[in-house]
């Protein structure tokens, strides 16, 4: 859980919820608070109904399977395909969108001895860079995710790119703010967001306090809802690339 310090308000509905063309079911959770990243007063919540609906028109009512806790059954998470989330609660119809984009392969990871100890980690040490192909001629937003020895190491943040400036070309994303050691094992998933789900994530890097991992500061709120009647939380529908790779680094 990333720790955010977030303007306080009155009591307000947390919908955190995700599709992804991996897994075969999907889970929404919600709660309410009055601060979205509060430990206390934070409670799970029951509503009427969660379902989730298909451009297409096929639709699922979620299950509930614990307090605040709703879960697909058959519905599958298919690139290109834009998927409705609404939650009926208190007789208000809470409903947000988003579109799968096509899962971008990862090409490799390589790495590289950075002798400074000067520098966005702080100590000398293995440099990893992961490198994929952006497709042309459309708009492509992606998250990163490592792990390091079967941990994930982006709890300070969210390791975001936008092809803004490399479309249609190479890419090689480094995490500047790591460093691994001989007999790391390093293993990075890359996925592909719409625009809606990146520019949350990257508002939630500047509430982190330093613009996401190794950045620089940040400014008071909360992250612009993506729900029709501003409940806080995000639903996003992603894809990430099926190769997992994996590397030892050796000397």
């Amino acid at each position: 859980m990333i720790d955010i310090n977030l303007n306080d308000a009155d009591a307000r509905l947390v919908i955190e919820g995700h599709i992804t063309n991996t897994d075969d079911s999907f889970t929404v959770s919600i709660s309410q608070t009055t601060d979205f990243f509060g430990v206390e007063g934070t409670q799970p919540v029951d509503v009427q109904q969660v379902t989730l609906t298909t451009l297409e028109g096929q639709q699922e009512e979620l299950m509930r399977v614990g307090e605040g806790t709703y879960q697909t059954v058959d519905l599958s998470g298919v690139p290109r395909e834009t998927y409705t989330l609404t939650v009926q609660h208190e007789g208000v119809g809470v409903t947000t969108s988003s579109t799968m984009p096509v899962p971008i392969e990862i090409e490799r990871l390589q790495y590289v001895f950075d002798e400074r100890e000067f520098n966005p980690a702080g100590e000398a040490g293995y440099e990893v860079s992961c490198v994929f192909n952006d497709p042309e001629g459309e708009e492509n937003f992606y998250r990163l995710v490592i792990y390091l020895n079967g941990e994930r190491l982006d709890d300070n943040g969210f390791y975001l790119y936008d092809d803004k400036f490399a479309d249609g070309n190479q890419v090689s994303y480094t995490f500047f703010d790591q460093r691994f050691d001989v007999g790391d094992t390093v293993k990075i998933e890359l996925r592909s967001l719409d625009e809606q789900t990146y520019r949350y994530y990257e508002q939630l890097n500047e509430l982190v306090g330093n613009g996401g991992p190794g950045g620089g500061s940040a400014a008071p709120g909360n992250p612009t809802s993506v729900y029709n009647t501003g409940a806080l939380g995000v639903f996003a529908a992603y894809s990430r690339n099926t190769l997992e790779f994996s590397i030892i680094i050796e000397e």
